[in-house]
């Protein structure tokens, strides 16, 4: 029996190439799916980011209005002690510069008040005039208040009939006093006449063209010499107001006025020798008990005479003098017309019945009573000032620490993580498929690209947060800190409102069991207790952080079975063992032998075939197609060989 062996030896040169290709294929696909769900999971954060905005702006808001909120509260009050500051200022500039205080200080500050309410102006500024008055004139009135309270309001009154200029009235009723020497034996008598030369100073702006200032200017050159010399104040106004008119104005009016008065009294000898030559009698010119007008007319008979005023007056006074000569009519009508007026009284009354003054005296009113209200909040007003700064300091970091907490909180850990991993992913199919991606891309619009840049700075944190326990607990611990110290100081700042209220409360100052002790040691204990609450607030934190940590990322962690394809798995045999024989006897396995049915004789034959085949594999083609062409070929070359054995 003759026995044929076939061994068919095949040379694998295909599962290694179909495993990459497979690989690849797999990895694609799988690519693309993970970018499609990149995309969508993008839109949805991008919605996600936009509420989130949104949110954020609303928020922004609120916390905006609560420290303008703030704001306006700490200006109020700054507003309600405003004028008792200004009013404090004065009173103690008048006390440095009279030595006053205690009573008799308190006293005078209360009538500046009255003043300044009955006029409709700062108390202040009353109080000012208080000041100019007892220093321009005499200290010594602060012995008379009474008498300083009404030449405060001749000044109050004269400042209606000009514009309300307190300081120039001031200064015009302090040159009157002081230029005609007003005697201050009897305050009182030296109160009622500054109230006449109010009147007669307003009566003169009415007849003639001079302002109370210019008036005051003049008197200032010629007030001292007309007082000397016998002119009363009522011609001197007369004649300032003349002079006015012939374009001596001011200080240029009141100089003419005393070389006028000087010569007068004081002629040189050449000018009494034709004084006298010309029947000028010498007396009547320098008779002080005269008034300056009826000195004048014994001038009268040389006024055209050049020579003769030149030598009395100089050529410098020659037109005044003229002119003064002239208008001596003028002036005594002017000068009755002035005296005895009320003509400030008059104009001031007219002036404060207008609807301006009277909300003028209002105000003046409620800056009285802000007055009062400074005075009792006095001792804690640096403490509510220094309170409302630090509330609106708060605030404004308790806005920028919720913004902060609003942006990390954006979006969350885990959305971020994966788009962080998506991220990664369309890197990769974007090499493959960049013109698809980019298109997407560009058709974000710009509420993305802020979303994106906002979310990757957020994933970032969330890759840090879950990758270190460090890092965890550090932004516990952070997060943890500024909880605290916020809720800790918006407590102190309750807790110390609550004591002012407390403490300024009137029904509990009649308590029996309210001491205001108490109120400081509750307020320190409660005090005492956040310090402390503040001070273990980071470890606190840190501890929850670990804690988390611990948590979130088990020691013994399962990992998840290998569902994904392989190749290495062992094939099927093409074909089983082929047992040859002769003479078409059957094989012991019941197969049918190649040589055909028939013969009793088997003969064996060893026959080894290699096959060196070498398939190139295009990347996109199917493992099952392959795997047929294979054995058709290999069937191909065995039924080429069978009829060469036999």
């Amino acid at each position: 029996m003759q026995v044929t062996q076939w061994i068919l030896e095949l040379v694998d040169r295909i599962t290694s190439p179909l495993h990459a290709a497979t690989d690849a294929a797999e990895e694609a696909t799988r690519v693309i799916d993970d970018t499609e769900e990149v995309v969508d999971r993008l839109g949805e954060t991008s919605g996600k980011a936009a509420g989130k905005l949104e949110g954020l702006g609303k928020g922004m808001f609120f916390l905006n209005q609560l420290k303008e909120g703030v704001d306006n509260i700490r200006d109020s009050f700054n507003d309600a002690i405003e004028p008792g500051i200004r009013f404090e200022t004065a009173v103690a500039e008048m006390s440095g510069i009279t030595n006053m205080e205690g009573k008799e200080l308190d006293a005078l500050a209360d009538k500046a008040r009255n003043t300044a309410k009955v006029f409709g102006v700062d108390a202040a500024n009353a109080m000012g005039v208080y000041k100019d008055l007892l220093s321009k004139i005499t200290p010594e009135l602060k012995k008379a208040p009474d008498a300083l309270e009404i030449m405060s309001n001749n000044v109050m009154t004269l400042s209606k009939t000009m514009q309300n200029d307190v300081p120039g009235a001031s200064a015009a009723m302090s040159t009157a006093m002081n230029q005609y020497k007003v005697s201050l034996d009897d305050p009182m008598k030296a109160a009622q006449t500054m109230t006449d030369y109010m009147n007669i100073m307003a009566a003169g702006t009415v007849e003639g063209s001079a302002e109370i200032k210019e008036v005051a200017e003049a008197l200032k050159q010629t007030g001292s010499v007309a007082k000397t010399f016998g002119v009363e104040f009522a011609e001197t106004n007369a004649v300032i107001q003349l002079l006015d008119k012939s374009g001596k104005k001011g200080s240029e009016g009141g100089i003419a006025l005393r070389n006028t008065i000087v010569k007068l009294q004081a002629p040189t000898t050449d000018a009494v020798k034709q004084l006298k030559a010309a029947g000028v009698s010498i007396e009547t010119m320098q008779n002080q008990s005269l008034s300056l007008t009826d000195r004048l007319r014994a001038l009268t008979p040389v006024m055209h005479n050049a020579t003769i005023m030149s030598a009395l007056f100089g050529g410098e006074n020659l037109a005044s003098a003229m002119a003064l000569i002239d208008g001596v009519d003028q002036i005594d009508t002017w000068t009755e017309a002035i005296q005895g007026s009320t003509s400030a009284v008059d104009m001031a009354g007219k002036q404060m019945d207008t609807y301006a003054e009277k909300q003028k005296r209002m105000q003046a009113f409620i800056d009285d009573l802000k007055i009062s209200f400074f005075e009792f909040v006095e001792p804690i007003a640096p403490v509510l000032e220094v309170l409302g700064v630090l509330v609106g300091a708060l605030v404004t970091l308790g806005t920028v620490a919720w913004s902060i907490g609003q942006i990390m909180t954006l979006v969350s850990i885990k959305s971020s993580i994966a788009w962080l991993a998506g991220m990664a992913k369309m890197v990769v199919s974007t090499v493959t498929s960049s013109a698809l991606i980019s298109t997407a891309i560009y058709s974000i619009p710009i509420i993305g690209w802020i979303a994106l840049a906002i979310t990757a700075i957020t994933a970032l944190v969330a890759f840090l947060w879950n990758k270190f326990a460090g890092v965890r607990a550090f932004f516990y611990a952070l997060w943890n800190f500024i909880k605290v110290i916020f809720t800790e100081y918006y407590k102190f700042i309750f807790n110390v409102m609550k004591a002012i209220i407390d403490v300024i409360n009137p029904a509990n100052w009649f308590d029996d069991d309210f001491h205001f002790s108490d109120v400081w040691d509750r307020l320190s204990q409660q005090a005492l207790e956040g310090g402390k609450k503040v001070g273990s607030a980071f470890s606190d934190g840190w501890k929850e952080g670990m804690a988390d940590w611990e948590k979130s990322h088990p020691k013994d962690g399962e990992k998840k079975g290998d569902t994904s394809f392989n190749l290495n798995s062992p094939l099927s045999p093409v074909n089983g063992q082929t047992v040859l024989a002769t003479g078409g006897t059957k094989a012991t396995d019941g197969k049918t032998g190649l040589g055909g049915k028939g013969g009793s004789s088997v003969k064996n034959i060893t026959m080894n075939v290699t096959f060196n085949n070498n398939f190139r594999v295009a990347g996109g083609a199917d493992v099952r197609e392959i795997a047929d062409k294979v054995k058709r070929e290999i069937l191909a070359v065995i039924t080429d060989t069978v009829p060469a054995i036999g």
